[in-house]
C-alpha cells in the first residue's frame, strides 16, 4: 500500500506516513489541500499534490452537480386497463423468469434439444473410442503386460489405444474442448489404419470399418440434432466395433 509524507510550504518537518484513506480524512478536516507538498519517491523531491493529476482525481473527486427536473403534471394514475389487457399473475412472472413463456418457449426448447444432442454425442463418441482402445490394447496384451516402455511407444496400435483411452475419459467428463483432438484422431487414425489394412490381402472390410468409425466420430463433433447424433452414433459404434473385431482376429 502506497504511503505519503506531507508538509506545508515553509515547514521544516514532515508528517506521515499516511495512506490515501488517511489523506482523504485530513482533506475533509481541512488540514490538507491541493497545495500541500508530498514527497515523490520516484523523482525524490517534494511536489504539490495538484501537480499529480492521478492523485488529485483520487483525493479530490469531481462532485456531480444536482439539478432539479421540471415537475411533470399527471392528470391521474388511476387509469382503467383496456378490456383486452389481463393482469399479470405470479405464475406468468415465474414462467417469464424461467423462459417458459409462449414467446420464449420455442427458443428454450431448441437450446435444450441442442444441449441434449451434444451430451449424447459425447457419450457415443466415448463408447466408440473405448471400443477401439479395448480392441487395440487386448490385441497387443503381450507387449502391454511386459511394461517395456520402448516396445510400447514403438507399437502404433498401443499408441493409438492409449490415445483412445485418454480421449474416452475426457469425453465422459464432457470436456467440449476435446473436439479438436477427436477430429485429429479420427483423421490420423483413418489414414494410418487404412494404409495398414490396405497392404494386407483380403482386408477390405477392415478398411470400411475404420472409415465408418472415423468419419462418424469426426462428424459427431459438429452435430447438434438428436436424430443425426443417434444415426451417427449407431454407425460409429458399428464401425469401431468392426474395427476392434478385425484387430482381435
Amino acid at each position: 500500500m502506497q504511503e505519503f509524507y506531507i508538509r506545508k510550504e515553509g515547514d521544516e518537518d514532515s508528517r506521515g506516513p499516511f495512506t490515501l484513506e488517511q489523506l482523504a480524512s485530513l482533506i475533509e478536516a481541512g488540514q490538507v489541500d491541493r497545495h500541500t507538498f508530498y514527497y515523490d519517491s520516484v523523482d525524490e523531491k517534494w511536489v504539490e499534490i495538484q501537480s499529480n493529476p492521478e492523485l488529485v482525481n483520487i483525493l479530490f473527486p469531481t462532485k456531480k452537480k444536482l439539478s432539479v427536473r421540471q415537475k411533470e403534471v399527471v392528470e391521474t394514475v388511476n387509469l382503467k386497463p383496456a378490456e383486452d389487457e389481463k393482469p399479470i399473475t405470479v405464475e406468468e412472472m415465474l414462467a417469464a423468469a424461467e423462459g417458459n413463456t409462449e414467446e420464449t418457449k420455442g427458443k428454450r426448447n431448441r437450446l435444450q434439444d441442442r444441449a441434449r444432442a451434444a451430451q449424447w454425442g459425447m457419450r457415443a463418441m466415448g463408447l466408440m473410442f473405448l471400443t477401439s482402445s479395448a480392441g487395440l490394447m487386448v490385441a497387443n496384451m503381450e507387449k502391454v503386460s511386459t511394461l517395456d516402455f520402448f516396445a510400447l511407444i514403438t507399437t502404433p496400435e498401443i499408441v493409438f489405444g492409449v490415445a483412445d483411452l485418454i480421449i474416452t475419459v475426457l469425453l465422459f467428463l464432457e470436456m467440449t474442448g476435446i473436439y479438436g483432438l477427436v477430429r485429429l484422431r479420427a483423421a490420423i487414425g483413418f489414414g494410418f489404419f487404412a494404409v495398414y489394412f490396405g497392404v494386407l490381402p483380403a482386408h477390405g472390410q477392415a478398411v470400411a470399418a475404420v472409415a465408418v468409425g472415423s468419419v462418424a466420430a469426426f462428424i459427431l463433433t459438429m452435430m447438434d440434432n438428436i436424430w443425426a447424433v443417434i444415426l451417427l452414433a449407431l454407425l460409429g459404434l458399428a464401425g469401431m466395433g468392426g474395427f476392434a473385431y478385425f484387430i482381435l482376429n
